[in-house]
């Protein structure tokens, strides 16, 4: 019921929502009856996301903190994207908060380019759950931190760019297929393009980039379960 009402109150039908996700109307339908067995905590929170309304799970368990479970695979990309930008001499920092005049928020990577006074924002998602909110949140991050930043750290900008990092996956793949318009419009510089970029930031920019992440390599591209691997033989 909730979220049928906050979806009807921003104007939108089941489809909007349904499209935003990547998800039929139907499954959109479902939920906002109340019928949740079939879905996953994603789907269900990606929905609720789409109409504005947070769902902060809690789960609990006994060993580890789930919490920091949860977050292991996150971590990993943003480690990965700052070493890898360190050798490329970019200056990275992690989790650069910022509030502006109501603006408020937290950029992933922060990172300077000294020689060529580049800064460098960038957003990691594991999965990609609200593109609209995930785009205005950069729209405003884009506006606010080059300002933020030159205050805060002396990194006084020429040029700006801007970059979605998400995960290698035939799903994100998927995702970002389905909604090619918005992306091609919104993060139009990818792969080969935005890598030189890194190298000789020269331009503002607005980037897509897929990361393989280490954690889940091993899922993504391992060998399947049971399946025999044979040695390959020798060519004399």
């Amino acid at each position: 019921m909730t979220i049928r009402l906050s979806r009807e109150r921003k104007g939108r039908r089941q489809l909007d929502i349904a499209e935003d996700v990547g998800v039929t109307r139907q499954c959109v339908s479902l939920l906002e009856r109340g019928q949740l067995d079939s879905f996953s905590v994603h789907t269900v929170r990606a929905i609720a996301a789409a109409v504005g309304i947070d769902l902060p799970f809690a789960p609990r368990g006994r060993g580890a903190q789930l919490d920091r479970l949860v977050d292991e695979e996150h971590s990993s990309m943003v480690d990965q994207v700052v070493r890898r930008l360190a050798t490329l001499g970019w200056e990275a920092m992690i989790e650069f908060s910022f509030n502006d005049f109501g603006d408020r928020g937290s950029v992933d990577v922060l990172a300077w380019h000294a020689e060529r006074r580049a800064l460098l924002v960038i957003e990691t998602k594991s999965r990609l759950a609200n593109l609209q909110e995930t785009c205005r949140s950069l729209d405003t991050k884009a506006r606010v931190v080059p300002r933020m930043a030159a205050q805060a750290r002396g990194w006084r900008a020429a040029v700006v760019g801007v970059v979605l990092v998400l995960q290698e996956s035939s799903r994100e793949r998927a995702a970002v297929a389905r909604r090619e318009a918005i992306f091609s419009t919104s993060f139009p510089v990818r792969a080969l393009e935005l890598r030189e970029w890194f190298r000789r930031p020269d331009r503002p920019v607005r980037g897509l980039w897929f990361l393989r992440n280490a954690t889940t390599s091993c899922v993504e591209h391992g060998t399947k379960a049971g399946k025999r691997v044979r040695k390959p033989r020798e060519v004399g």
